[in-house]
């Protein structure tokens, strides 16, 4: 069975390049779309350095249905055709991470709405992580003013419906429901795994951590047994 895509505001295209052209199943579900005025950002993985091109077709086809184009971007992406195979390939390891941040990028700056708007980096009072307790913040935006629980599981208590959904599938227990709000109470038990974040569905988790955290992380779990 075929997905509506008629009831989406917002469509991603997308696939890697075949003989200098997107994936025909991707130009067959532009030729299907309907007139309506939806926003479309097109996507790529390429073997040739050379960007724009590819995606000729799939815009030319999208224009003539009506689509806004919100943007498109193409990564050089793991090439197994030809003389390339002696070596094993070209362009092995990417996309890599760095092209994975420039996406992150290019959606945020093409679909802003679609992001999660990260008070907790706006925070200029910020404390330590203390075993056994929870940073509480406030941040006023506008008129708004947004309570915030948490420094490396930070939650949105505003947006925290109280589902129990993150606790649920935290493997390390980290995540309480008080008062039906979720505070991350053993913050540093988190193994940064990103489940909860991945499972909210209203978007009130964000995990704040960089390499250094993730050494600790390892420290102080290299001597359990199981989770």
């Amino acid at each position: 069975m075929e997905e509506d895509l008629t009831k989406y505001e917002t469509i991603g295209l997308g696939s890697g390049i075949y003989f200098g052209n997107l994936h025909p199943s991707i130009i067959n579900i532009a030729k299907n779309f309907d007139n309506s005025p939806q926003r479309v950002f097109i996507f790529s993985t390429r073997g040739n350095p050379i960007h724009g091109k590819y995606h000729g077709q799939l815009k030319e086809i999208l224009n003539t249905k009506g689509k806004r184009i919100v943007g498109e971007i193409s990564f050089k992406g793991y090439d197994g055709t030809g003389p390339f195979l002696i070596f094993g390939g070209g362009n092995i390891g990417r996309p890599n991470e760095r092209d994975l941040s420039q996406s992150i990028s290019f959606i945020r700056k093409a679909l802003p709405e679609y992001c999660i708007k990260d008070y907790y980096k706006l925070l200029d009072n910020r404390l330590p992580v203390i075993d056994g307790s929870t940073n509480k913040y406030y941040y006023k935006d506008g008129k708004n003013l947004f309570l915030l629980r948490g420094d490396i599981v930070s939650i949105n208590q505003n947006l925290c419906t109280g589902c129990g959904r993150c606790k649920t599938v935290c493997p390390m227990g980290v995540i309480e429901l008080i008062d039906k709000k979720a505070i991350p109470d053993k913050e540093l038990d988190c193994t940064l795994c990103n489940l909860c974040c991945i499972n909210c569905k209203e978007r009130a988790i964000t995990l704040h951590y960089n390499w250094r955290d993730t050494i600790n992380v390892a420290k102080r779990h290299k001597n359990r047994k199981s989770l």
